[in-house]
């Protein structure tokens, strides 16, 4: 089976480049923010990629797993780092371990599992949080949260010299700021809608939206993955930036799946909506 076609989405602080397709391959690579967002295949361009996050187990998004271990051997990178969730470490070290045997050999790559609550600081200003997904297998739904500081509100206004003055007192200037700048689901059903509020806060969403006809709504319920009328459903809690939908069905044409949608969803949403096709 050939590859889903590449995209590039630019947003105001990052450019996400993947390509994904239901049962066939989901990966994203956000070159700014330094990672990947499940692997897929294991396209080329990943192989430099020092960080990669795992939503779940599933081949269309985590086959290339292995393949992205011995090429980093081979290409003599350092170690890879892959995020997986937690309850799945254990898996991703026997399938590593497996391939090791196979091919009489060991791998530079550091598995790391993470559990829904879990922060890990991937550099000063960003950290990942992982959130639960509702899905067969354990999964992840990941949130990348940019963190600075800012003078505080109280002193925006005065002279700098008079700011210096102050921090040379002692006096604490600056205050902590959080944005949430990306929120990947993953694979998912709707159920994420009610026991993650971040998913409608994030600036941009990477949401799966894998069904689009009203034939398919209980395929999705029996799939654990998300139907546009989940999405229309809570149409006026989308507070993101920008939304991409992704993760649709092969069996569906491009222009199936555009019409499905803009029938499905209000002017105000779709406006902030891009397709991955």
């Amino acid at each position: 089976m050939s590859r889903a076609a590449t995209v590039s989405i630019e947003t105001p602080r990052f450019t996400i480049q993947g390509s994904s397709r239901a049962g066939v391959e989901s990966w994203y690579r956000v070159k700014e923010l330094g990672v990947a967002l499940d692997i897929g295949r294991c396209p080329d361009n990943l192989i430099g990629v020092s960080k990669i996050v795992l939503t779940h187990a599933h081949i269309d998004h985590a086959a290339g797993l292995p393949y992205y271990a011995s090429q980093r051997k081979l290409q003599r990178l350092d170690p890879g780092t892959v995020f997986v969730p937690a309850a799945s470490l254990g898996g991703f070290r026997e399938l590593i371990a497996a391939h090791e045997r196979l091919e009489n050999t060991t791998y530079a790559i550091n598995l790391v599992g993470i559990a829904p609550g879990e922060e890990i600081e991937l550099r000063r200003d960003l950290v990942l949080r992982a959130h639960a997904a509702s899905h067969p297998i354990p999964a992840n739904a990941y949130e990348f949260i940019e963190r600075r500081s800012r003078l505080r509100a109280e002193l925006r206004g005065l002279a700098p010299t008079e700011i210096e003055r102050r921090r040379a007192s002692g006096e604490e200037v600056s205050e902590p700021t959080e944005a949430s700048i990306l929120f990947y689901t993953g694979d998912t059903d709707r159920q994420i809608f009610e026991s993650c509020d971040e998913i409608f806060r994030s600036e941009v969403l990477l949401i799966e939206c894998s069904f689009t006809w009203d034939d398919d709504r209980e395929r999705a319920k029996r799939y654990s993955h998300i139907h546009i009328d989940d999405i229309a459903g809570v149409a006026d809690r989308f507070r993101n930036k920008l939304i991409v939908l992704t993760h649709f069905s092969l069996r569906d044409a491009r222009e199936e799946i555009e019409r499905e949608v803009r029938s499905k969803l209000p002017a105000s949403l779709m406006e902030r909506v891009h397709f991955v096709l």
